[in-house]
């Protein structure tokens, strides 16, 4: 017996030869849903209450879709008990199961349920939001890895298949057109990048009032640089990595970049595999932290470097690439993505070091996905590797973001202690550009602690001012943030309404937003407007809130969420 149930797009049961089998009404499709994808067992009566609300007989009718299932299935053996087991037996695939699997075909998925919409319960309606919006987020992770992968070893017409797709799919994401542009670049079709440039600003201008960001155009360069005449010589391509990384350490961006830009052509011209693999990364690396919006070039460069380094042996620098690809995952809240890739560069390296780095990196993924023991126990191996290395940088940038997680967890005397040591750190290296995270997460710490808010206000304002002439989103909205938590201890809700949308404002402004703190952004908006009385803005919001949190895996914000839209 061979079956293959296919949840991702129109729902079906196929047979061997790929034949449907009858299953009547859309409630049957929900329950199959509802239970393959639930994490524990679920009983009857709370199926039946979800699924059959309006009906006289809600555990027969329970019992009719069950029955219809096995018998599309053709076995008897599933789908039983109270709660109910799944137990499907061998010979039946699930396409739901096998999204991450190699021979995955991703092109087909569609979204959850096709177009079904069930006539179910209020509490299966958002659950069916929430699925859809996780289900769609890691669909697209998957989309993206595979593109960038395409890209990497030179499968251009695959890489622009996919990448289509992705845009397709979301098509006010400026990420997944700078995907299609940049592969439409790699594969020598200028002409049609450059159409499809045009066509996407004008489409954001007209439908979002607003242009896409630099990244966008700049994705359509026909190589990452344009050559300096005569000069290819492997040390030449040396100096201007170390002089593009000088003008990146102090401030000087642009210049920058063009130094690195210039390194990859010429270090591609020189035929030197192993130069070409560092100044793809050097260049991928300062454009996924340096320059906002060009994560996904950033990404492209990182993911060819990964191929470059592995092909030749260079497994240090494979394992810095595959890191630094997992934190542009993580940012984004594309965690499971995050999570492979950071997996894949611990296995290349033994370093202390980049084991600080990898580490540092993975506890930030876990302690978003709401994974915190885990996650604080890598901040914590990040913080032993760190020492080991005597990189300071490494050993600020893990207890400041470590903190972050200990507060999460509401161990909040232990946080104080991370943060007065990150602050330490951050003095002594004079790391400005770090300083607003700590001086955020440290007064939202104090808060809770029952400080007085009015006195918090003077150094999270000083914070703020820092990270506007730094131009940092991320650092600008996590102030705000905290301010605006400041106010409402203080019963000013009128002004924490208001810091609440310039954080949310600031925190979406480029496209590489923090996912993580656009997720805790909206939920206190949810509670500003809920104590100003507003049910309608505060339900409205919290929809954005639990879509936002399914789609990147935060699941304890998903529960929170969804029981507001419940109680509502």
């Amino acid at each position: 017996m061979t079956r293959m149930i296919r949840l991702l797009g129109e729902p079906a049961i196929l047979d061997a030869e790929g034949r449907s089998q009858p299953v009547r009404g859309y409630q049957a499709w929900a329950l199959l849903a509802r239970v393959m994808l639930a994490r524990a067992p679920l009983d009857r009566r709370r199926l039946a209450e979800e699924l059959f609300p309006e009906t006289a007989d809600p555990l027969g009718a329970l019992r009719w879709c069950l029955a219809s299932l096995r018998k599309a299935l053709d076995t008897s053996q599933c789908l039983r008990g109270d709660p109910i087991e799944r137990d499907f037996p061998d010979g039946i695939t699930i396409d739901i199961r096998r999204v991450d699997e190699a021979d995955f075909d991703v092109e087909q998925a569609g979204p959850l349920l096709g177009g079904v919409e069930p006539r179910c319960s209020p509490e299966f309606s958002t659950w069916l939001l929430v699925e859809r919006e996780r289900i769609a987020g890691v669909i697209d992770a998957r989309i993206r890895r595979d593109a960038i992968a395409a890209i990497a070893v030179g499968d251009h017409g695959r890489a622009v298949r996919l990448a289509e797709l992705g845009a397709r799919r979301d098509p006010y994401n400026e990420s997944a057109h700078v995907l299609l542009v940049k592969s439409l670049a790699c594969a020598g079709r200028y002409e049609a990048a450059l159409r499809h440039v045009e066509a996407t600003e004008a489409v954001f201008a007209d439908e979002l009032g607003v242009k896409p960001s630099a990244a966008l155009r700049s994705a359509a360069r026909r190589t990452v640089s344009s050559p300096p005449a005569g000069i290819s010589a492997v040390t030449f391509v040396q100096s201007l990595m170390q002089s593009g990384l000088a003008a990146l350490s102090a401030g000087a961006t642009d210049a920058g970049i063009d130094c690195l830009r210039r390194a990859a052509y010429d270090a591609e011209k020189a035929g030197d595999t192993y130069l070409l693999a560092s100044a793809t990364f050097e260049l991928g690396t300062a454009l996924v932290h340096s320059v906002r919006g060009y994560d996904d070039e950033g990404s492209v460069l990182l993911r060819q470097s990964t191929e470059l380094s592995r092909q030749s042996g260079y497994e240090g620098l494979a394992a810095s690439a595959f890191r630094e690809l997992g934190y542009v995952e993580a940012m984004a809240g594309r965690r499971p993505s995050a999570a492979g890739y950071l997996a894949t560069a611990s296995e290349f390296t033994r370093d202390p070091d980049r084991l600080a780095g990898i580490h540092a990196v993975i506890g930030f993924n876990l302690v978003d996905w709401g994974r915190t023991d885990e996650g604080l126990a890598h901040y914590a191996l990040s913080l032993d590797h760190a020492r080991s290395a005597k990189n300071r940088h490494r050993e600020a940038w893990s207890l400041g973001l470590g903190a972050w997680g200990l507060l999460g967890a509401g161990r909040l005397d232990e946080a104080d202690r991370w943060l007065a040591e990150c602050m330490k750190v951050v003095e002594a290296q004079r790391w400005l550009a770090f300083r607003p995270w700590p001086v955020a997460v440290l007064g939202e710490t104090r808060l809770r602690q029952g400080r007085d808010p009015e006195a918090l206000r003077p150094l999270l304002e000083e914070a703020y001012a820092l990270s506007c002439q730094l131009g940092d989103p991320c650092w600008e909205a996590a102030i705000a943030r905290v301010l605006a938590l400041t106010y409402a201890a203080t019963s000013d809700l009128a002004l924490a309404a208001e810091w609440l949308a310039e954080a949310r404002r600031r925190c979406t402004r480029d496209k590489d937003a923090y996912a993580a703190l656009q997720v805790e952004i909206l939920a206190s908006q949810v509670e500003i407007f809920t104590a100003q009385e507003d049910g309608t803005l505060a339900q409205t919001t919290a929809r954005d809130w639990v879509s936002l949190a399914a789609k990147t895996h935060m699941d304890h914000h998903v529960a929170r969420a969804a029981a507001f839209i419940a109680a509502g």
